[in-house]
């Protein structure tokens, strides 16, 4: 919505295109509001990506040429079916969403993501170099690497060769813990 630039008031849609300054509902400031039609449209998700043909009609800001249906929620550009992006209940530019995710101020968006096999991996490997916690860390590689081998894919492709590499690692390490139980017991005995 538009709002008054002075005491910020949002004004009421009879005062927009009316081709004069009207007095803002809030600070009683002269506010003159001209909009493109577009802007008053209720959002049709329906509506293609049509070629602006009408005089006067709003174009998309990226895609000159083209009707414009909706506004972005974040910076007001007018946007065509192709360039909005519907998140969350709001309509958004791809602009306004990349600096959303860069300055992390869209927190529905997954900007990180755990990478179980890596986990694994890396539960597997670090531990045989002090021997004692691949007790606890064998086990649990092996856990992340079935429980997360069939995961859905990243948005980098991703191979199991690290998954099958921290199981077969962690099952090496649990085969030599008992023998070398069996070892000890065996001189106990």
């Amino acid at each position: 919505m538009i709002a008054c630039p002075r005491c910020r008031t949002i004004q009421p849609v009879d005062h927009l295109n009316t081709g004069r300054a009207l007095p803002c509902p809030g600070c009683c400031a002269a506010v003159r509001a001209d909009v493109f039609n577009a802007f008053l449209r209720a959002d049709d998700p329906a509506a293609g990506y049509d070629t602006a043909q009408a005089p006067g009609q709003a174009e998309c800001f990226y895609h000159p040429g083209k009707a414009a249906i909706v506004p972005c929620g974040a910076c007001g550009r007018l946007l065509c079916a192709v360039c909005r992006v519907d998140l969350d209940g709001r309509t958004l530019c791809m602009r306004c969403l990349q600096a959303g995710r860069d300055k992390q101020r869209i927190t529905t968006l997954q900007n990180r993501r755990t990478l179980y096999d890596s986990l694994a991996l890396n539960l597997a490997f670090w531990p045989m170099t002090m021997i004692f916690p691949t007790l606890l860390t064998a086990p649990a590689a092996i856990y992340y690497a079935v429980r997360h081998f069939r995961a859905p894919d990243h948005i980098l492709p991703r191979t199991h060769l690290k998954s099958i590499l921290a199981m077969l690692l962690a099952s090496g390490q649990i085969v030599a813990w008992i023998v070398f139980a069996f070892y000890q017991w065996g001189r106990w005995v």
